[in-house]
């Protein structure tokens, strides 16, 4: 206990009053949207499949985070001229938190897809303001450490709460897990709202002409790790995409898990997720956020041709934590990545980036669930492995080809 108060003590001191009462409400707003994020990211589409959702709905489903982000750039320009990105991140939270209330009371196929839909779309306005707020929130010397601490706090709520869901939903169905996400969801962005954003000079951004889309375009022309970065992510995300919806047909389906079952996938995601956390927050302060980009792809590829050979219960327990790694890499290495080539103009960087999620993730899922009545689906899962191996040679040669620090899979 002693041990612990003096880590606290000396991370309090290092980051000083303002960085500290960020972490302190980002820590606990993370703890609280981890129930909503076990309810609605993990269980919501096996709900809907159980509800008697089709393949083509659960394309729907599968395709909605990325049909959200489609109009990313156009959010991001308001936010780097607005100056302020809390209200972009707050409002748009409270109303998409409060809709999964709906599903609770009108569950229907249809019901959980508009939904989904509706909440995406003002996800879709939120996630580039997220990418600005934190460079305010935190120093940049800690800022991935504190990234990786929020998650692992999430992580380890989100374990024991996998397998409370889905015995809870087992037993009484979906209603009262949905409610309870939405509950927490919204206290949760409700603690986050009290988070202090460091103000930028007005310059900078209060008086900068609005970027159009061309514009931001010239970024990735200028840059050209940028776009091999790019150009990788296209590729191995249009992988993970198509290969999305097959996951849930398969657990729900064709093995006929119970949501009990599938809470044990979930748990053992969570556990990986939670260590990825843990290790990825320290490489990216201490290495190099690109470091941890191979492994985020390579983890990508390497799940569907799991399933393929497999789609065993084996398989989709070894498939959920390696998945849990790549989500990690993905979540808080890519984002420092993204503040490392483009300082300044996160927030339109991150909405290109998102942008183009939007657009291979709307026509990924409906493409695979679509194609899945008429071949088999092995053959779609090794397409997937294939499209995400060669966003991942892409970008490993890249870094060969440069005079950096070469990229080794097998050590660092």
């Amino acid at each position: 206990m002693n041990a612990i108060k003096s880590l606290v003590s000396t991370l309090r001191l290092q980051l000083g009053p303002r960085a500290w009462h960020n972490f302190c409400f980002d820590a606990t707003a993370s703890v609280l949207f981890s129930f909503f994020n076990v309810v609605f990211n993990q269980f919501y589409i096996p709900m809907a499949i159980q509800q008697g959702a089709s393949n083509i709905q659960v394309g729907l489903l599968s395709a909605a985070p990325a049909i959200g982000l489609l109009l990313s750039p156009i959010w991001a320009s308001w936010i780097e001229r607005s100056g302020d990105p809390k209200p972009f991140i707050v409002i748009p939270n409270f109303i998409a938190r409060a809709l999964i209330i709906l599903p609770a009371f009108f569950g229907v196929p249809l019901i959980y897809v508009v939904v989904a839909l509706f909440f995406h779309m003002l996800m879709g306005v939120q996630a580039p303001a997220y990418a600005s707020m934190v460079v305010r929130m935190y120093p940049p010397e800690h800022r991935g450490k504190l990234m990786g601490n929020t998650r692992v706090a999430m992580g380890i709520i989100m374990i024991p709460t996998a397998f409370m869901i889905g015995k809870w939903t087992d037993v009484a169905g979906p209603s009262g897990p949905l409610l309870f996400a939405s509950i927490t969801g919204v206290i949760s962005i409700l603690v986050f709202a009290k988070v202090k954003a460091r103000k930028e000079a007005p310059s900078k951004l209060q008086t900068a002409k609005r970027a159009s889309l061309k514009e931001q375009l010239q970024l990735i022309k200028q840059n050209r790790e940028l776009a091999v970065f790019f150009l990788a992510c296209t590729f191995t995300g249009f992988g993970n995409i198509i290969a999305q919806p097959l996951y849930q047909i398969i657990q729900v389906n064709w093995l006929e898990l119970t949501n009990t079952e599938i809470g044990y996938a979930r748990a053992t995601y969570f556990t990986c997720l939670l260590v990825s956390y843990f290790v990825v927050g320290s490489v990216i302060d201490k290495l190099s956020a690109k470091q941890t980009i191979a492994y985020g792809l390579a983890a990508f590829a390497i799940v569907p041709i799991l399933y393929a050979i497999f789609g065993n219960l084996p398989a989709v327990l070894i498939g959920s934590g390696i998945q849990g790694l790549g989500d990690a890499i993905w979540d808080i290495g890519f984002l420092a990545y993204v503040f490392r080539l483009a300082p300044g103009r996160e927030a339109v960087v991150f909405g290109l980036h998102l942008m183009l999620f939007g657009i291979r993730g709307s026509i990924g899922p409906l493409l695979s669930t679509s194609l899945s009545e008429t071949m088999p689906i092995s053959w779609l899962l090794y397409a997937a492995g294939l499209f995400g191996l060669i966003g991942l040679t892409a970008f490993v040669l890249y870094h060969r080809s440069t005079g950096g620090r070469k990229l080794e899979l097998g050590n660092q």
